[in-house]
């Protein structure tokens, strides 16, 4: 009978005893959305080098109290056609936490005579995907 005692009192104490507080797993924050403000948004048609400008500048603002990496979507009309240039990923976009980022992009092109000259582009849309 001692030896079933024995024997019970550490299985009974495995399986009753206190729960280990360290197996949950802790509740990640729901991060906010990435808020953005355009700064700057100028296409010139012609330059006058037989080429064409596009420059913009996006403020983009982290909110939360981390940091987050990711990309940036802008989707353009240009005469008419829709189009969200893809980019290449990585490099992400890092912004430190509760700060912001601003990118810029400035390329002025030569005409692409096959495909005619685009006389306006428009910004449709700004968005900012976190990747982390």
């Amino acid at each position: 009978m001692k030896i079933k005692v024995l024997f019970l009192l550490p299985l009974f104490l495995m399986l009753f005893g206190c729960a280990n507080d360290n197996d949950s797993t802790p509740e990640k924050e729901t991060l906010k959305n990435v808020t953005y403000e355009v700064l700057l948004f100028e296409y010139t048609p012609d330059t006058g080098n037989n080429s064409s400008r596009l420059h913009y500048e996006i403020k983009y603002t982290n909110p939360n109290n981390v940091a987050i990496k990711g990309v940036s979507h802008i989707t353009s009309n240009y005469d008419g056609l829709i189009l969200t240039p893809i980019k290449k990923v990585p490099p992400y976009i890092e912004i430190a936490a509760n700060s912001s980022f601003t990118e810029v992009y400035n390329v002025e092109e030569p005409f692409n005579l096959t495909l005619g000259k685009i006389n306006s582009i428009k910004l449709v849309s700004v968005e900012f995907i976190i990747v982390n």
